[in-house]
């Protein structure tokens, strides 16, 4: 076992230590070329063991707070967030961050003015063109012109009746380029607009830039070719310029009621086209549900959505990030980051060294004593390395296993347990099919009562979501058992209102009949619906306990029938009929089984062992008088046995035999009630004992192996007269009927007995 656990710990060591040794394990990607300068330096933007943190964000470029429309808003609000998608590292606030958008190690060139942008169709409900109300209406309108160069505000429609009437005509008639002059820019950079003095000038028009209409002044000259001038226009809020592809359609295609405008500011000369009649939407958009930041990076790379390529239906395709930016918005395009962001971090915090005095040979100077540094990462190293030099020694230090856990042959019991595989609301592997109480794990009366109402609460809820079709001749629920776990669960079904039937073995409370009588048993207080407190001042004993069964049974009208075993549990479709010995059967939508343990006794398995001999629980002491008795199991229901036995006035001799040195594992008072006997020369204690042979009148003990118990006195076997064993040593489930009825059991291990 020691090797296997050295061999397992190496190769587990092992692979830690490559998965750690590999570079992508810390840094999955390079940096942008603006982050070059930070390669190496993770805690730059990381928070040791939490990632990256947007605060290292803005103490480099600045917040976004007061600039940005989306600063400090509240994105769980009114936000348009479609259904099923979600944002990333919001503030406790839920407002975004920047990395909500943003990511690192993606390569060294990335566009961010695109990428961080990816959120228009990613989070808002309109992944196409068609749900956007402005991208929709049949005319968009373009904001005010800052300022004009004329004294006199132009006027276009005028200027197009005095053209249409002029004579002789004037070449080229009324067009936007006779007089304008555009050259193609790129995005985010100033327009470049001139006016063509030629367009203006002639007979019947201006003479000179200085006349009474115009008024520039004389730096312009009295017949310049052209006229620059730097405009400043309000164009959607959005990102717009004159490209190339934009200048080589008509100026009247989108500007189509500029010859109408009087004024520079007013509607006509506002008003332009439709965007989407010539551009359409990006094809396609992430699924929906799909989160991950990578997801998204992948389909803003797949070129698609960015290219000006023609679509189906011969418009350009255009992809939110095309015309709107994140960080620059507004008609004048206005940027949240205008400065230009540091090379390191600013005020970084020191690191966190430690500094040792170490002796150092100096060729110069020898010997002598000098500081070192070291960080807490070189100390986190050599932590591991002792960590994996102590478990390695621990491994080969710790001693095998003692011969009290091991087999011994011909020695019972030393069995497998195995235990009903369940969740946590008592589901067993078979749906629906419910174990609480003893059978479960839970062998206190306060716990197995809680049990049963925490499985018939879970029952609850799970009707309440399946709204199963109203059918009287079909139960909710069938109750097998009504021990403690058996009554709570009962009365919590009848306070719940719940269609239910319990059905019992033998007689309700047959668990604490079982007792012996005037055995002391602590009942702790539990709620019990529509009873209330169910508890009996002090340590009660069988007798107190079940007259207050009775009562809660009868207080609440519980409807249980005894002496109803069930035999057999099979699935029909999505219930589970139950059959009984009797011949009955119940159909029903759930089932818990309450059904303890104590009915299926653990047996010596040893020849003689015989019905009259042999004896697995004790319910009335004054049976036994005058008699040899041998007690065998060194648990608490041995030692309560040992104890009613040996009263003085049924004058029986009453011997103990147990696997342990000592009496380990009862209570105190049990304790002290066999010390007291022993004193007395009315229990003789046979300790680190096994009962291996049963003869006529006689019993057999043999030492245990245990290196602990070899000072005591066991050179050989005992043999000692007897008339009755009591054969105190645990109770088993019944395993061949769970198994029978489909129930997974699973093994807790190889256990001794105590």
């Amino acid at each position: 076992m020691r090797r296997i656990a050295f061999i397992a710990g190496t190769i587990v060591i092992a692979f830690v230590a490559f998965i750690l040794a590999r570079h992508q394990s810390y840094e999955p990607g390079d940096l942008i070329a603006g982050h070059a300068k930070l390669r190496g330096q993770c805690a730059t933007c990381h928070q040791p063991w939490h990632g990256p943190a947007s605060d290292r964000c803005v103490a480099c470029h600045g917040d976004i707070v007061d600039v940005n429309p989306h600063g400090g808003y509240d994105v769980t609000s009114d936000s348009g967030l479609i259904a099923g998608r979600e944002l990333r590292f919001l503030t406790r606030n839920s407002e975004i961050t920047c990395l909500s958008c943003h990511t690192e190690h993606r390569g060294r060139v990335v566009d961010l003015n695109t990428t961080a942008t990816f959120n228009c169709a990613w989070c808002h409900k309109h992944p196409s063109i068609n749900e956007v109300d402005e991208h929709t209406v049949a005319i968009m309108k373009r904001g005010a012109t800052a300022r004009t160069d004329f004294l006199k505000p132009f006027n276009h429609f005028e200027h197009k009746l005095l053209i249409g009437s002029h004579v002789p005509a004037m070449p080229g008639g009324f067009k936007c380029e006779s007089c304008h002059v555009v050259a193609p820019t790129l995005p985010l950079k100033p327009e470049q607009m001139t006016f063509r003095w030629t367009g203006c000038a002639g007979t019947g028009c201006h003479l000179a830039p200085q006349d009474s209409f115009v008024q520039l002044p004389a730096s312009v000259g009295p017949a310049p070719e052209a006229i620059s001038y730097t405009p400043r226009i309000l164009h959607l809020d959005a990102l717009f310029v004159h490209s190339v592809g934009h200048l080589a359609t008509p100026c009247e295609t989108c500007h189509f009621a500029m010859a109408t405008s009087k004024a520079p500011n007013d509607l006509a000369s506002k008003q332009v086209e439709n965007c989407f009649k010539c551009h359409a939407h990006e094809p396609t958009a992430p699924a929906a549900g799909t989160r991950s930041t990578r997801a998204t990076f992948q389909w803003l790379s797949n070129g698609t959505a960015m290219a000006a390529v023609t679509s189906a239906t011969g418009k350009s395709i255009t992809a939110c990030g095309g015309c709107h930016l994140f960080h620059t918005h507004g008609a004048l395009m206005k940027t949240d980051f205008v400065g230009t962001a540091p090379e390191a971090l600013p005020n970084p915090k020191p690191h966190l060294t430690f500094t040792i005095y170490a002796p150092m040979v100096d060729g110069a100077h020898g010997l002598e004593i000098r500081p070192l540094q070291i960080s807490p990462w070189l100390l986190g190293w050599f932590g591991l390395l002792a960590a994996v030099l102590c478990a390695v020694t621990l491994v080969r230090l710790v001693p095998a296993r003692s011969g009290e856990r091991g087999v011994v042959a011909g020695v019972a019991p030393q069995r497998t347990q195995e235990v009903p595989l369940i969740d946590d609301t008592y589901q067993t592997s078979v749906r629906h099919l419910y174990i609480i109480g003893e059978a479960s794990g839970t062998a206190s009366i306060n716990l197995a009562m809680r049990s049963g109402r925490q499985v018939i609460e879970a029952i609850v809820a799970e009707l309440k979501r399946a709204h199963p079709p109203v059918d009287p001749t079909v139960h909710d629920v069938v109750i097998v058992g009504c021990g403690p776990a058996g009554l709570g669960a009962t009365a919590t079904a009848r306070s719940a209102g719940l269609n239910y039937v319990t059905l019992e073995k033998m007689t309700p409370a047959s668990t604490l009949r079982a007792y012996p009588r005037a055995k002391f048993v602590q009942a702790t207080p539990i709620a019990i619906a529509e009873y209330g407190s169910f508890f009996l001042e002090g340590d009660n004993s069988r007798e107190e306990l079940i007259q207050e069964w009775e009562r809660i049974i009868a207080t609440l009208g519980l409807m249980i029938n005894d002496r109803e075993e069930v035999v057999e549990i099979l699935r029909e479709g999505d219930l589970l009929s139950v059959k009984t010995a009797r011949g009955n059967a119940y159909r029903t939508r759930a089932v818990v089984l309450a059904i303890g343990v104590r009915g299926n006794a653990r047996h010596l398995n040893l020849p003689g062992e015989e019905p009259g001999r042999v004896f697995y629980a004790l319910i009335e002491p004054s049976e036994f008088q005058q008699r040899k008795i041998l007690v065998v199991g060194g648990g608490n229901a041995g030692a309560e046995v040992a104890q009613a036995l040996a009263a003085a006035e049924l004058g029986n001799q009453v011997g103990f035999s147990f696997r342990a040195a000592v009496l380990a594992n009862i209570t105190r008072e049990n304790a002290e009630r066999i010390s007291e006997l022993q004193r007395a020369n009315l229990l003789s204690l046979y300790p680190a004992t096994a009962l291996t042979e049963i003869r006529p009148g006689k019993v057999v003990l043999d030492p245990v192996k245990n290196p602990v118990v070899d000072s005591l006195p066991l050179d050989g076997s005992i043999v000692i007269d007897n008339d009755i064993i009591f054969a105190m040593i645990g109770a088993e489930l019944p395993t061949a009927f769970l198994k029978k009825i489909g129930v997974k059991l699973v093994s807790k291990g190889r256990l001794g007995l105590s």
